[in-house]
């Protein structure tokens, strides 16, 4: 009998696996995110939880916000309050008007400083009182220009030098300032595309002129705007930690059993931010002929892949040519890693992510990556290299662009080997709307009614890391001053930002709450001498696109300058540069500084006529 049992037991589970098999296993689909919910850089409700509140009193009272003069307005939500009273910076607001259960908007402007602003709230009365009072991130007017906040001269002489060195083969490009919540320069400059594959100048009749409007590759800039950004999100939700190790996310990026240097196993986030995570600093995927960081030496690039997903595993394959935190490398592998990380944490591709998470709630529209698959027209993106990736023929490998490139992404390992969209390099904006991005990090964490991050986040983000002042998480800093060549002199040191490689440069300097961006196409150039040197373009000589003169000049132009001062400058440059070209000439003596130089004496000879 008991074996008759067993025996319908068994028949029972064999029925019960069969259907089982033969049943469709539904799984849940993932649940879409919410969109993102209002939050202010302000938002109190008073009378305050007794249980909640500080037992000082009048600290419960005063409260801190961001604004800037002749900008902000507050929201209240009134309910049963019969009384209380408003005051920003010391200044009382009338609120006889708002009794009545409802919701207001109250312009603050008339209040507002750019040091430091501070609410008061008191005397809130009525039975079940409720008041709630809301202050939005500060929004930038991109349509209001205040030039006036920049000195004349200053700013006259950097648009003369722009000027005549685009006369002398520079190129083009856009610098915006925003400065205390206002747009206070915009400045398109030069062409799109400037010279014919063979190194001779388009006719000017024939180029399209930069507008405010052009888009321009942002090359490494991408890291900031896309990665970090993404990182302290996510990090403020705490999705994510920055000390969280990347086997979490991909159990297959561990050391190999003869890897000669190892670390894989226990890498982390923060130090992929801190470009110490052990990576070579160019491992050429796209390139089949590239032999040097597989770890394999056989005359071949053994992690050669010239498509995503292959390029992604070839990533987490890759040999670590230090120990991770023993040394600083630059690398472009490490947001490489850490875009693959977002698109695994969040489920979304990482140009999808940034697009529906980050730029439409700041209406964004001319901010992405493959600007020509999301509707931009060539003629709407500035050029960039004349002749591919080759450096004008001095490289070669399988499937390398013919022609110039316009409308996709310079840099190699993004485009052959990433489909456009990588964590290092591919995204393409406008100077004004990518200030508006930056004015992000001024507003720490925030923009209008939403909250992208907290404070406390961005304070993890930008602190300078132990090993050297200028790198924070990710951001390049002022730090001990190393950083000047592109932020200035004048810069603060708690200053952020980054450069990009083909001619692009933030500045945010919470000090003087200003943001510089300046875009340029500064490859869209023949290479000088590509046997000496492939790197060096004609353009890249002109000192627009040195990054610190641009900068330096702005930072000048914030205190008034005479037109002695002002020729003092110029003559600076001029003499600087004569020094420069007979003194070093294995480096300045060639063609593209001498046409500088050539631009900086016309000027000089222009001015001197000048009282």
């Amino acid at each position: 009998m008991r074996g008759k049992t067993r025996k319908n037991k068994n028949l029972l589970w064999l029925v019960l696996a069969l259907v089982l098999c033969l049943t469709p296993i539904q799984i849940k689909a993932q649940e879409p995110e919410k969109p993102l919910a209002e939050k202010y850089a302000l938002d109190m409700t008073f009378p305050l939880d007794v249980k909640k509140s500080d037992d000082s009193i009048l600290t419960n009272s005063f409260y801190e916000f961001k604004g800037y003069a002749g900008q902000g307005s507050l929201l209240l939500t009134v309910s049963n309050v019969s009384d209380f009273q408003l005051a920003v910076n010391g200044k009382e607001i009338d609120t006889s008007a708002y009794r009545k259960n409802g919701s207001y908007q109250v312009d603050i402007s008339h209040l507002t400083n750019n040091t430091k602003n501070i609410l008061q709230v008191t005397g809130v009365k009525g039975t079940a009182a409720k008041l709630q009072v809301q202050i939005p991130y500060p929004t930038l007017d991109m349509t209001k220009l205040r030039s006036e906040v920049l000195d004349k001269n200053i700013m006259t002489l950097l648009e003369d030098i722009i000027k005549e060195e685009i006369a002398q083969g520079s190129t083009g490009g856009q610098l915006v300032v925003v400065k205390d919540g206002a747009l206070v320069k915009n400045m398109a400059f030069g062409y799109i595309n400037n010279y014919y594959p063979d190194g001779k100048p388009i006719p000017v009749e024939k180029r399209i002129k930069v507008t405010d409007q052009t888009l321009f590759d942002l090359a490494s800039n991408t890291k900031m705007y896309s990665v970090n950004y993404a990182l302290q999100k996510l990090v403020a939700e705490k999705k994510i930690a920055i000390n969280d190790p990347i086997s979490k996310y991909f159990p297959e990026f561990k050391d190999e059993a003869d890897a000669a240097i190892k670390g894989k196993d226990t890498l982390t986030i923060r130090e992929l931010l801190e470009h110490q995570g052990g990576f070579p600093a160019d491992p050429q995927y796209f390139n089949e002929n590239y032999d040097k960081d597989d770890g394999i030496a056989n005359g071949k690039n053994d992690l050669f892949s010239q498509e995503k997903t292959k390029t992604m595993e070839m990533i987490l394959k890759t040999p670590l040519a230090y120990e991770p935190g023993s040394k600083t490398m630059y690398s472009d592998v490490d947001y490489m890693l850490l875009g693959m990380l977002i698109e695994k944490v969040s489920g979304k591709d990482l140009d999808t992510y940034m697009k529906e998470e980050i730029y439409s709630y700041m209406g964004l529209d001319r901010i992405t990556f493959s600007p020509l698959e999301h509707g931009f027209s060539v003629q709407e993106i500035a050029a960039s290299e004349l002749n591919g990736n080759s450096r004008d023929g001095a490289i070669s490998f399988s499937n390398n662009r013919v022609g110039t490139i316009q409308g996709t992404v310079h840099d190699e390992k993004a485009y052959y080997s990433m489909k456009g969209v990588s964590g290092h390099a591919g995204l393409f904006a406008n100077a004004l709307q990518l200030a508006k991005l930056a004015q992000v990090m001024l507003n720490e964490g925030g923009y209008g009614k939403y909250e992208f991050w907290d404070k406390t986040t961005q304070d993890l983000f930008v602190k300078p890391k132990d090993s050297n002042a200028t790198y924070g998480l990710g951001w390049r800093r002022a730090g001990d001053r190393l950083y000047s060549w592109a932020f200035s002199p004048m810069a603060d040191a708690a200053t952020v930002g980054h450069t990009g490689w083909t001619g692009t440069l933030t500045v945010i300097d919470p000090k003087e709450q200003m943001v510089i961006v300046l875009l340029t196409n500064k490859k869209n150039s023949p290479v000088i001498d590509n046997k000496k040197n492939p790197n060096n373009f004609f353009a890249d000589r002109f000192l627009i696109n040195r990054y610190g003169l641009a900068t330096t000049m702005v930072y000048r132009a914030l205190t008034p300058a005479t037109m002695k001062q002002t020729k003092e400058l110029l003559n600076e440059l001029v003499s600087g540069k004569q020094l420069l070209i007979r003194e070093r000439p294995e480096i300045y003596k060639n063609p593209a500084d001498e046409a500088d130089l050539k631009a900086l004496e016309k000027i000089q000879e222009n001015y001197r006529k000048k009282q």
